[in-house]
């Protein structure tokens, strides 16, 4: 009998409950605390490449300069204007500096029949001065007596000037001669003879308007 109170009192003591499971959570859990950790370090890593990206970009774009600041052929500013404003002094200064290229280009090239037409059309179309223009085509024409432009560009100075009809007409009659494909040339003849026609028809008009009272005055005389 004390033999199963010995068995009955004993059957208990060896059985043992198994470890809670806090201590297990516990070592589940610590595991991701690194990964939090190089996520937020990445994350920090990630922002500073970025803002030092951001950095350079400015830098490198504010280091460019617009085109227009720094001043382009006929924009508001240039490197010697302050503004646009000041259009006639800056015209002025371009068109000698053109005036002084031909002009040195001529020195170098006296015989260069296509400086010499280009220089008197300048002069002529540009500049207004008819005087020199003449004399630089007259020169041109003698460079290349058949250049067909430089002829028809003569040609139209002389009825311009001086309506000379005549010497007018024997020039245009040269150029189309010289270049008879040319459109341009072909273009200033046929202008020329329209205006010459027109002023012909206004000349017989006024010269009708004149006769018309002579009869009466004829007759009013006897």
């Amino acid at each position: 009998m004390n033999s199963m109170l010995f068995q009955t009192g004993s059957g208990p003591i060896p059985v043992q409950a198994p470890p809670a499971s806090p201590r297990h959570s516990i070592s589940v859990y610590s595991p991701r605390r690194p990964s939090i950790r190089r996520s937020s370090s990445e994350s920090n890593v990630i922002r500073s490449d970025t803002r030092t990206v951001s950095r350079q970009r400015s830098r490198s774009f504010s280091s460019l300069r617009i085109p227009e600041e720094l001043g382009t052929p006929g924009g508001g500013m240039n490197k010697n204007r302050n503004s646009g404003g000041s259009g006639g002094s800056g015209g002025g200064a371009e068109g000698s500096d053109i005036g002084a290229y031909y002009q040195e280009m001529i020195r170098s090239n006296p015989t260069n029949s296509l400086l010499l037409r280009n220089y008197g059309r300048y002069l002529h179309e540009v500049v207004g001065d008819v005087v020199k223009a003449e004399e630089y085509y007259g020169r041109a024409i003698l460079a290349s007596p058949g250049d067909g432009e430089v002829l028809s560009l003569y040609g139209n100075l002389i009825w311009e000037t001086h309506r000379d009809q005549i010497r007018a007409k024997s020039y245009f009659t040269q150029a189309i001669q010289a270049s008879p494909n040319d459109s341009m040339v072909l273009g200033s003849y046929a202008h020329f003879l329209w205006v010459a026609e027109e002023e012909e028809c206004g000349d017989d008009e006024e010269m009708e308007t004149e006769l018309v009272p002579l009869p009466s005055m004829i007759v009013s005389a006897f």
